[in-house]
Order: C-alpha cells, then sequence, then structure tokens
C-alpha cells in the first residue's frame, strides 16, 4: 500500500464535470472508466483502470461533512487492518492519497454481481448465503473487525458463488474504539446473522 501526497488542483469535486480528469490530477497512472455510484449524497466512487488492473477510487473533499469524514476514516483504518491480517474475501486497499483539500483511497474491484443487483428475499432465506455470510463476519471478527451493517451495496457474489465485502465504510477496528464498544459491535453483528437463519429456519 502506497501513501501518496496530492498535489493541489482546481478541480471541484461537487461539480463532477470532468471525472477523466479528476481521476489523472489525483494519479496520471490511473484512467478513469465509470462513475460506479451516481446518486452519492458525498464524494465519488469511481471505477478506475491501472495498467491491465481495474480498482475502485474513493475521493472526497475535505469538507465539514462529518458523517461523511468519519466513514471515509473507518473504511481506511479498516482497510489497513485487512492489509495487515491479509484476509481473503475483502477488498484491499492499495494506495492512499491525501492533500490539505483532498483524500482519496485506491482498492481492488472485485468482479462479480452486487447483492443488490439480486433477489434479495430469495437470498436472505438462502442457507448457502447465510452460511458464508456467518463466515465473513467471523473472519472479520477475528481480524479485529466489526460492525458490518450488511448492505446489499456492500457484498459482491463471484461467479464461483464466492462472497466479498468491498465496502467497509461502517467498520469499526477493535484497536481504535476500544474493547467495549467493539464487543457491543460484534454482538450486534452476531445477532443480525441469527436472525437470518431463525428466519431461514435453520
Amino acid at each position: 500500500m502506497s501513501v501518496v501526497e496530492l498535489a493541489e488542483t482546481t478541480i471541484v469535486i461537487a461539480d463532477k464535470v470532468d471525472l477523466a480528469a479528476i481521476v489523472t490530477q489525483i494519479d496520471p497512472a490511473l484512467h478513469f472508466m465509470k462513475d460506479l455510484h451516481v446518486d452519492a449524497a458525498a464524494g465519488l466512487t469511481l471505477l478506475v483502470r491501472r495498467g491491465s488492473t481495474q480498482c475502485v477510487l474513493r475521493l472526497r473533499e475535505n469538507t465539514d461533512i462529518f458523517w461523511d469524514e468519519e466513514y471515509f476514516q473507518l473504511e481506511l483504518l479498516a482497510l489497513r487492518r485487512v492489509a495487515e491480517r491479509d484476509l481473503n474475501n475483502v477488498a484491499h486497499l492499495l494506495s492512499y492519497y491525501h492533500s490539505e483539500k483532498y483524500e482519496a483511497i485506491l482498492k481492488t474491484f472485485i468482479k462479480g454481481s452486487p447483492c443488490n443487483r439480486l433477489e434479495m428475499q430469495n437470498l436472505l432465506q438462502d442457507r448457502h448465503f447465510i452460511q458464508a455470510l456467518d463466515g465473513l463476519y467471523l473472519q472479520l471478527h477475528l481480524a479485529g473487525i466489526a460492525k458490518i451493517n450488511f448492505g446489499p451495496r456492500k457484498v459482491v457474489i463471484s461467479n464461483n458463488n464466492t462472497l466479498t465485502l468491498v465496502d467497509l465504510r461502517s467498520c469499526v477496528v477493535d484497536t481504535h474504539v476500544g474493547i467495549n464498544q467493539f464487543s457491543w459491535e460484534q454482538r450486534q453483528d452476531s445477532h443480525f446473522i441469527t436472525r437470518l437463519e431463525r428466519q431461514a429456519n435453520f
């Protein structure tokens, strides 16, 4: 994972006029492909290419929007823990860019179908899906990451039915929040999995 100081830029993110220019100013080695979340309330989530490899670039302007900064920093902390533990089935941090005005995260792009593009009602009744989700939660908990806050856009299912967590914006890391809050968030995650199992009549 590399850390890159961003040069000053005159592009205003809110304009979203020339996303290719924004990407090039952040890192000339990156090439814009498409906006992944056109309706995002703040910041940008873009599909980019570095060489022949597709990646996801999350970019935010340093503003007074507290929740935007909070979620960005939570994801950065969680991605760093993922890298430390070299976890599978989770997006990995590739680069972190920052300046006085902007921050950006470059992470791996996972090919597959986001759960929001599938029939969620059937999926949340599927024994194999719930077991795979339980295993993913357990792996993260053992690595000191909790508060997964499952959402259909957060998880991608690959062609071999592997689940991958691609959005860690809500996650907390044990050393950052302390053992009491971490344990509480861990229990909330477990309660969610238990509810799914009961609804699916495990």
